[in-house]
């Protein structure tokens, strides 16, 4: 049987982080139930959809679902009973891998002991964790929710419960953050020692809060491990930061700065013996996520709720952002598509070049050759020969892929490849 993963959108957040672009927001809990009940009926009429979109000759009943994750928003919010309740269902709609792994994003603070317990007899083997930082002032200026020490706390919840496949989450380049801030993050990490770590670099968005404070001075950018942000010459002035009510007092650092971050998160966390096995991405051997990978290496997934996407036969869709809107459509016709299309060949062969190459293993050119009927290095050779030349990318043992500089250069990489 195929290897399946799916994805559970649960939207609901106590706060909305100041750069958070996510379906997800502050809701009355009045929401919650009425959401859950949209999210069933969506599951429910999953093979009638894959059916409406000409996929039946592709039947659920030949696939295993080897990976369940719950993201959002804050999926550990709600009652540890509902999550329990999905996972019943999806076992009844879906067949399941014996080694199932199934992840449960995690806001720090938002679970005690019984709620943690829950998640564990639930089926949850794998937790991700949104610390992000580790200074209680830079988690304020940001807009979380939690402190330090709900940080720690909780950690320690999971650990003693008996989890063993622990994610945490940090993020580069947050207003102010300083080199010693850094430091103080990576030693943390080092004593929690978690299994799997995701490093993400600050990206600004239009219609976020920092996208207002920090998008005001225009659109200049630069990528940055396939990440983007504003440089800290680009912040508006103090009188501009003063305009906007509960503006950050403190610039983004300078690009210089957040790859200095970058490298020493990377040579840290190498030492420590994790794999870097994609650009912002690292894990204990044997620990890297199983549904991440899947979006990185063109593996069938399928998304249930509000914003979620899927991939499916050759075919993407996505769903209503709404919260209130995609509980209407689920009524209406039991499903809140609202974008969807076929991928052309051309289409699919650079989707697997710009995914391919945000692994650090990067593609291999034999399987891709046996996929597309064309030798990459001979239909991209004179781009490949320039990025090479730049330091970008390299052909190593029947592969290819970006070299260090390239990862922090990637979205440069990519465009010189595909447009």
């Amino acid at each position: 049987m195929l290897p399946l993963g799916i994805y559970i959108h649960i939207p609901f957040c106590t706060t909305k982080c100041d750069y958070c672009n996510f379906a997800s927001g502050v809701y009355p809990e009045s929401l919650v139930l009425p959401y859950l009940a949209a999210l069933r009926e969506e599951i429910l009429g999953v093979k009638r959809l894959l059916a409406e979109f000409g996929l039946a000759s592709l039947p659920l009943d030949s696939f295993k679902v080897d990976s369940v994750y719950f993201g959002g928003g804050t999926p550990s919010l709600i009652d540890g009973k509902h999550v329990a309740g999905v996972l019943r269902l999806l076992r009844e709609v879906f067949a399941g891998s014996a080694d199932q792994e199934v992840t449960l994003e995690v806001n720090p603070g938002s679970v005690d002991p019984a709620r943690v317990e829950q998640h564990l007899q639930a089926g949850v083997n794998r937790v991700s964790i949104g610390m992000q930082t580790f200074q209680d002032d830079m988690l304020k200026r940001i807009g979380r929710s939690h402190s330090v020490a709900d940080s720690l706390a909780t950690w320690s919840l999971y650990r003693e419960a008996g989890i063993r496949n622990a994610s945490l989450d940090l993020i580069a380049g947050l207003p102010g953050q300083s080199m010693a801030d850094w430091r103080h993050n990576l030693e943390t990490v080092e004593k929690l020692c978690p299994e799997h770590i995701s490093m993400y670099l600050l990206e600004i968005h239009e219609n976020t809060r920092f996208g207002t404070i920090y998008g005001k001075a225009g659109s200049a950018s630069r990528s940055v491990a396939g990440e983007t942000y504003l440089r800290a010459g680009d912040i508006p002035s103090a009188a501009t930061q003063e305009d906007s009510p509960g503006a950050p007092n403190a610039p983004l650092p300078d690009d210089e700065l957040v790859i200095e971050f970058y490298n020493e998160a990377v040579s840290r966390f190498g030492g420590l013996g994790y794999r870097q096995y994609e650009i912002s991405n690292f894990a204990r051997p044997g620990r890297q996520s199983r549904h991440n990978l899947k979006y990185w290496t063109n593996q069938p997934f399928i998304g249930f709720g509000c914003g979620a996407y899927s991939y499916f036969g050759g075919r993407r869709w996505g769903n209503e952002r709404s919260v209130g809107r995609y509980i209407e459509l689920i009524d209406e016709r039991r499903h809140a598509i609202d974008y969807h299309c076929n991928l052309t060949a051309a289409e699919r062969e650079e989707e697997a070049i710009f995914l391919g190459l945000r692994l650090t293993e990067g593609i291999p050119l034999i399987e891709f050759q046996d996929r597309f009927g064309f030798d990459l290095r001979e239909k991209y050779g004179q781009q490949i020969a320039y990025l090479n030349d730049a330091g970008l990318v390299e052909l190593v043992r029947d592969r290819f892929r970006l070299t260090p500089r390239g990862w922090m250069l990637s979205n440069e990489v990519f465009t010189e490849l595909l447009w």
